[in-house]
């Protein structure tokens, strides 16, 4: 398992329905049965005085990113008779940031051991679906405003290595290495190019479902288009560090998640597009 540097919190046993893990109450986890994990970072509302606010670093919230996680954790229990497994900090961002290391992302004593108690469900989900299953995916959603209308997909990859064609980026097992897909990589027979942006991938997947998504077959990354590739979650708990879980950043445009009927579409797409990733890659039925 590749676990965050610093210690975390054990959550707390895993009961059917809603848990709240720890002692500060801001952390919310969903436990699953599929072999995915879902979390949420930075849609937190709740802003406590007493918290001081990060004097460094983004506290922008990202918003409707739980309610569209929450969409996804419907969808796939529509669709597969099982859901995967929750994490969302409620504390807002201005106090606690759990997409980065601990250094930069929280500094009061409170918003430490939110920090860890969020981290410590992740690895507790992590745990949860190996027991279960040989391998997993963990999933970290966000919300982003760039010009650009479509999904970003992150592998912790630059965007210059996705730029690369497909004979350079297959040849080089060093990109591959590099990415939240490394376990992946590793036991597929599909290419590494096939996997992060062909038509089995999960922005090709996802696009051919009507969710605009880069990397993929239908779109490029210009050199001038910014670009999410991933951060601190997927670093932590993919498998760029060795470990089973293999790992994605999402960034979702508002135009896929500002309304319930366009939350409810991205995530009818992402759960089917689940269901085929895993099917061909994961050699897993997830129904």
């Amino acid at each position: 398992m590749a676990c965050a540097p610093e210690p975390t919190t054990p959550a707390a046993p895993t009961t059917p329905g809603p848990v709240r893990n720890g002692e500060t109450g801001y952390i919310r986890s969903w436990p699953g049965e599929l072999p995915i994990v879902l979390s949420v970072p930075h849609d937190g509302a709740i802003a406590p005085a007493e918290i001081p606010d990060r004097t460094t670093g983004v506290t922008v919230r990202d918003s409707h990113a739980r309610a569209l996680a929450e969409a996804i954790r419907d969808a796939l229990r529509e669709r597969c008779g099982r859901a995967p497994h929750l994490i969302v900090c409620e504390l807002s961002r201005r106090k606690v940031d759990c997409n980065r290391a601990l250094a930069e992302g929280a500094t009061d004593p409170v918003a430490i051991r939110t920090w860890r108690e969020y981290h410590g469900a992740i690895d507790a989900a992590e745990q949860a679906v190996l027991a279960r299953s040989p391998h997993g995916l963990y999933l970290d959603l966000h919300s982003h405003g760039h010009p650009k209308k479509r999904l970003e997909i992150g592998y912790l990859l630059k965007a210059d290595d996705l730029r690369l064609p497909d004979a350079r980026l297959d040849a080089d097992d060093t990109v591959a290495a590099r990415s939240s897909l490394r376990a992946l990589s590793r036991r597929t027979p599909a290419k590494f190019s096939e996997l992060v942006r062909g038509e089995t991938s999960l922005g090709g997947l996802l696009a051919a479902r009507g969710v605009p998504a880069v990397p993929s077959p239908a779109e490029v990354l210009a050199p001038t288009d910014p670009y999410f590739n991933g951060a601190y979650d997927i670093a932590a708990h993919g498998s760029r560090d060795g470990g089973r879980l293999d790992a994605a950043q999402f960034e979702v445009p508002a135009p896929q998640r500002d309304t319930p009927a366009h939350r409810a579409a991205t995530a009818k797409a992402v759960a089917e597009a689940l269901e085929v990733y895993f099917e061909r890659h994961f050699g897993t039925k997830l129904r």
